[in-house]
């Protein structure tokens, strides 16, 4: 008697309605959910972006040190080569150009090429300098850039636009049913309530589709809403 009583027509017209407005609100909710993870997207790419923009220009800089610091290594080693060949002549002329060389130029040129042209750990079996290994202590010495990670910024972009997609095609599922449950309210008997039920199931399927979007996005991005 309860069921037929809802399946009676004034009674029938008052559940469409309900569940219209039910569906309504459901489906501007996923749609607004979808708008803020394409957003999310969006400032996760831009992040993206501006650390490697920042990254990369860091690098230039700690490359563009790199060779000013073997620039001024190459030719602290030039002027001590020619200070010992000075020192190793008999010309006593020579010996006090080395003399005075060491004494005014070589300690200058020293210091400006710290730490590449002194330290023995930058300096290879050959006598040529590492510059890799330089450049790798840099990047480490500026905590600003080993913080940097546009890699990490961009997959998240990736992640946020995947799950907009599979949004995108839930709020689609809530669109049509929001189509049947209008042809319910058009039709009438048998018809009507068919519309009404398949209205209803993917109503019901596309709510789940897009809680099990949801979670499935919060996990891969590590419980990151």
């Amino acid at each position: 008697m309860g069921l037929k009583k809802w399946l009676e027509p004034e009674r029938l017209d008052i559940l469409i309605a309900v569940l219209i407005a039910i569906v309504s609100l459901t489906t501007s909710l996923a749609a607004w959910l979808t708008n803020v993870v394409g957003s999310s997207a969006s400032d996760a790419s831009r992040q993206g972006l501006i650390d490697a923009l920042k990254k990369g220009a860091a690098q230039n800089e700690n490359w563009r040190t790199v060779y000013q610091e073997a620039g001024f290594a190459r030719d602290f080693v030039i002027a001590s080569a020619a200070a010992e060949a000075m020192d190793a002549s008999e010309d006593e002329s020579f010996q006090s150009a080395a003399a005075t060389q060491r004494q005014y130029l070589l300690p200058g040129m020293q210091l400006l090429s710290e730490p590449l042209g002194t330290q023995e750990k930058y300096i290879m079996a050959d006598g040529t300098f590492d510059l890799e290994k330089r450049f790798a202590d840099l990047e480490e010495e500026d905590p600003d850039l080993a913080a940097l990670d546009p890699t990490a910024s961009f997959k998240l972009a990736g992640q946020y636009s995947s799950e907009q997609r599979w949004l995108t095609v839930g709020t689609v599922l809530l669109v049509v049913s929001l189509f049947w449950l209008g042809m319910a309210e058009l039709t009438r008997e048998r018809a009507r309530l068919i519309n009404m039920v398949l209205g209803l199931g993917v109503f019901l399927f596309g709510v789940a589709f897009n809680v099990i979007v949801e979670i499935i996005a919060v996990i891969a991005r590590g419980g990151v809403l």
